[in-house]
Parts: structure tokens; sequence; C-alpha cells
């Protein structure tokens, strides 16, 4: 699964204003921490507003800090919520797509399933996850507030 290029940027924003929660950060000084345009990170900021993951505060001092604490904003919500309107392959199009397969395919939804899993996967952390201190107790552990799902049997991995 590759993720789109403002996806990236929606979380990498998200991340540096969870390093420091009770600050605002300009957008122009985002822009030069993130390299990338203005523009670009302008669009972002308003889309996380919107989203109500962000807040931005005006006038010469204003900026943006995070709208809620890192810790009650799930990877995976952040992720679907910015990429749910792509396609995954052809036939998840909102029009169907143009697959001459349909009758007998049944690729559909096993990625269907597979993509249903990254998210809970990725639901697992929280922003907070994301900005932990490097060490062997945080480094890639689910957060605690929510439970792991339920681990895959060896077949449904693809065990011989």
């Amino acid at each position: 699964m590759r993720l789109l290029v403002s996806t990236d940027l929606a979380l990498r924003v998200l991340m540096r204003l969870s390093a420091a929660p009770d600050s605002h950060v300009s957008t122009d000084a985002l822009a030069r921490e993130l390299v990338v345009s203005r523009n670009h990170l302008h669009k972002i900021v308003q889309y996380l507003t919107e989203a109500g993951l962000v807040r931005t505060i005006r006038g010469a001092r204003g900026g943006v800090m995070l709208a809620r604490p890192a810790a009650d904003i799930r990877v995976g919500d952040v992720v679907r919520a910015h990429e749910e309107d792509q396609a995954l392959v052809e036939c998840f199009r909102p029009d169907g797509g143009d697959c001459t397969l349909l009758p007998c395919c049944g690729l559909k939804g096993m990625l269907a399933g597979a993509k249903d899993v990254f998210y809970r996967h990725l639901n697992q952390y929280t922003l907070a996850d994301c900005v932990r201190a490097p060490g062997p107790s945080a480094r890639g552990q689910p957060s605690a507030r929510r439970p792991r799902p339920p681990a895959m049997s060896q077949r449904s991995r693809g065990a011989r």
C-alpha cells in the first residue's frame, strides 16, 4: 500500500505539532522544517483544521497547534480519512471501474479485507506513539488505550 504525499505530509505535520503540544507554530516555520512549499502546507493545514485535528491562531503571532491531545488521535483514522477517496485498484473506483473480470474475480474482496486490516493495525497506535523517544520499550509498541486485534491464524497468514 502506498500513501499519498499529502497523507504523509499530514502525518508529519501532526507529529511535529505533537512534539510541542502547548505551543503553536507558524505555517512558514512548518514549511521550512518539513521542506515543503507554503502553499501545499496551507492546504494540508486547512484539511487538518476541517477534520478537527488542528486549530489555527490568526495574527502576527499566530500559527497552528493540535486541537486535541496526541494520545486521542488514532493514526489509522487520520490515514483512512485522508485516503478514503483513493481507489486501491480499478474496481474500487466509485463507478466500478472498467473490469472485464468482474463476474469471476475474487481479488476485490481480498484487497478490501487487507485494506481494513491495514487501518485496524494503524489504529493500534496514536499520534503520541509516533513521537515517543526512541527506546527499547517504546519502539513499535501499540498504545495501551485500545486492545490489540486478535492474532491471525497460521492459515490466514499464509502458512503452508
